[in-house]
């Protein structure tokens, strides 16, 4: 019987094998996994690659899955239990229960996620989105549509400022600057006292945050003086301790010399005797406390290190969070900016086809730890957890030449008139 399974086994990873070497498809956060493990009641089940990258099986634990092919995740688990001595043979088969999704952003009637299925294209994914779309909502009338453009583009001016601001002071934190130099390109949509209002606000942060970190660096930094100081007494009590010790120890030496002699009697040298041991005992607690003090003073320098990498850390990870949160915001006015450009030039057209020489389309990919953006045209293969970004590209003189506004088509109607969106 158990020979039977065995060979089942065999059978079964070299048929996976083969689907795998076929596919090639390597799992990723979001992806739903249907684990089977023929003669375990817990089994089969769905689990979901989570955002590190694992799942988590009844018996196992977490078990790494991302880069993984249904193979490799199956010998994975396999082995899995064999080190854990849980099943001596198991017996594990690994499918895609559903693929991690695609997204779409930008000029489609229908941003969003969508359930990623292989072989598919961008043409199919902008059809999925419903296609192309200037306005939200197919009969918006364009001016109105334009005013709440120009209204967010206003809003997202000032959040880019504020970041900005932002960006500067957490880099004047880093080089533990008492001041910091605001961006000199301040949105012309507010007045100077909202202005002025961000770049105090984050001038008191500044303020705040240098002086908590000079407190807790000069709180460490007495701490680590006591713990020298001390560590300097217990070493020079402990070198007079020994050079008493090492002349005692010479009387000693002496009075048995002495006694070999027949000078002394045998009670001056024990007497001798203990007060060697006495002073070899005190040696020894003096060394004791001096490695005490040396601890000690490890430890507040270990504390103070430490103080100086967690503030590095921080601010590092503040001033990527915030440049992220920098580049999200200029692409969404670059989207707004895009989108006023859409419904100028073309209205309601949304085929390839009509916007043929005036379409960007990009694709935010990660593979494995490395991520970057592909440029891509609407035969390029979506794949699992793609990112794409459509967008209406200024290339037939949309743009004012040497300036940042939009040449309008509709110059005779001041009601759809623009304001300046591009950066």
């Amino acid at each position: 019987m158990l020979a039977t399974i065995g060979s089942l086994a065999v059978a079964f990873v070299l048929l996976t094998a083969g689907a795998s070497r076929a596919d090639g498809y390597t799992f990723d956060t979001g992806d739903i996994l249907r684990v089977s493990v023929i003669g375990e009641q817990s089994y089969p089940l769905e689990v979901v690659v989570d955002d590190r990258g694992s799942i988590s099986l009844p018996m196992l634990g977490d078990i790494r899955a991302r880069g993984l092919t249904t193979v490799a995740l199956s010998q994975a688990i396999q082995q899995a239990f064999q080190q854990q001595k849980l099943i001596l043979e198991p017996f594990v088969k690994v499918e895609i229960g559903q693929y991690r999704p695609f997204f779409i952003s930008g000029t489609v009637a229908h941003p969003g996620s969508y359930p990623f299925q292989p072989g598919i294209t961008v043409r199919h994914a902008l059809a999925i989105a419903g296609g192309f779309r200037a306005t939200a909502v197919g009969n918006t009338e364009p001016a109105l549509e334009i005013a709440d453009l120009r209204s967010a583009r206003a809003n997202l001016a000032i959040e880019e400022y504020r970041l900005k601001v932002r960006l500067s002071r957490l880099q004047a934190e880093s080089r533990q600057d008492k001041s910091f130099v605001a961006p000199p390109d301040p949105p012309v949509e507010f007045g100077g006292q909202l202005i002025a209002g961000i770049i105090a606000s984050e001038q008191a942060q500044l303020d705040a945050r240098l002086a908590a970190y000079r407190d807790d660096i000069s709180y460490l930094e007495t701490s680590l003086d006591r713990a020298k100081k001390e560590a300097a007494m217990v070493a020079a009590t402990r070198d007079e301790r020994e050079k008493t010790a090492n002349i005692q120890l010479q009387e000693l030496q002496s009075a048995r010399s002495l006694r070999e002699k027949g000078l002394i009697t045998n009670s001056n040298v024990m007497s001798a005797e203990r007060a060697h041991t006495s002073y070899r005992a005190e040696l020894a607690q003096t060394e004791f406390q001096q490695e005490q003090a040396q601890q000690a003073m490890l430890n507040a320098e270990s504390e103070l290190r430490k103080k100086h990498q967690s503030r590095d850390m921080d601010l590092i990870a503040q001033i990527q969070d915030t440049q992220v949160e920098l580049g999200k915001t200029q692409s969404q006015i670059r989207y707004v900016a895009d989108k006023l450009l859409f419904i100028f030039t073309y209205g309601e057209q949304r085929t390839l086809d009509d916007l043929q020489g005036s379409v960007k389309i990009s694709i935010f990919r990660r593979e494995q730890k490395i991520a970057h953006d592909i440029v891509a045209d609407e035969n390029t293969e979506v794949r699992a957890g793609d990112v794409i970004e459509v967008s209406v590209v200024a290339n037939k003189g949309f743009y004012a030449p040497d300036s940042g506004t939009i040449a309008s088509p509709n110059a005779a109607n001041p009601a759809i008139q623009p304001s300046v969106v591009g950066q």
